[in-house]
């Protein structure tokens, strides 16, 4: 067994432990699932759409993890992934700004999410930056960049005007604008960026169309709410990871090497 393949065997176990873990919502989720079957045309049509989004994501997610291994790097962008996405989860739940099904602040069982979607953005950005450097010169990275960090800050502090004077608040929105102020790099940065875009978009797009989680903004008074949500979502998320994986870059080069082999 190669090293990719026992990558794969990991990632196939940890959904496994996610799921046995949290098997009375798997029991819940599969009586809503029959029973939305059940009542044909249109719910039928739309639970299949989402069991294939679903499917799909889980099986991308899969098969793109184990592309680039390597231990050591992984190990320090899973474990920052884990804290950073349990303290943006608890912030957001806490502040109602967004809730599960569950009613938990925040729910354990999506926590893990948060790890495998760095290492997927984390993969997939290679792609990304191998077309972007095609098409853009050196300066286009540079406005694009700014521009992303614009729509973000912007997006968020849209968003975030019910609890934007809490001091959490405060305190995340000042981690994200470092993350994108503190020596940017921008030719590094968009390909992350824009990938946790497009992987968030559709990542959101199910949970909040699936009723897994619902934001604050999602009710009749305010038009396109779904939509400002995943919006929201996928900025937010996004930044979240790239601070995330831009700490866990600089530690993996100042205590692994720039390989992620200890030094």
């Amino acid at each position: 067994m190669n090293r990719k393949q026992i990558h794969f065997l990991a990632i196939f176990i940890f959904f496994a432990l996610v799921a046995v873990s949290q098997w009375g919502l798997v029991e819940q989720a599969a009586h809503m699932t029959a029973k939305q079957f059940a009542k044909g045309g249109m719910p039928r049509a739309k639970l299949l759409f989402e069991i294939g989004l679903f499917l799909g994501i889980i099986t991308f997610t899969a098969r793109v993890i184990p592309a680039k291994f390597n231990p050591r790097r992984d190990a320090v962008l899973i474990l920052l992934g884990l804290i950073a996405g349990w303290c943006a989860e608890a912030w957001g739940t806490r502040f109602y700004l967004w809730r599960y099904y569950t009613g938990e602040t925040p729910p354990l069982w999506i926590v893990p999410a948060w790890p495998l979607g760095i290492l997927v953005i984390d993969r997939l950005s290679d792609h990304a930056a191998t077309l972007l450097n095609k098409i853009l010169p050196e300066k286009g990275f540079t406005i694009l960049y700014w521009m992303l960090a614009a729509l973000s800050t912007f997006v968020f502090l849209y968003f975030t005007q019910p609890v934007f004077a809490k001091p959490a608040t405060v305190v995340l929105g000042a981690a994200l604008a470092a993350a994108f102020l503190i020596k940017p790099h921008p030719k590094t940065a968009v390909p992350i960026l824009l990938t946790g875009f497009v992987c968030v978009f559709f990542a959101d797009f199910w949970g909040t169309t699936n009723h897994c989680w619902r934001y604050y903004i999602q009710h009749p008074g305010v038009p396109y709410g779904l939509w400002i949500g995943v919006a929201f979502g996928m900025t937010f998320d996004t930044a979240v990871v790239f601070l995330s994986w831009r700490l866990g870059n600089s530690l993996i080069e100042r205590f692994l090497g720039p390989e992620g082999q200890r030094t």
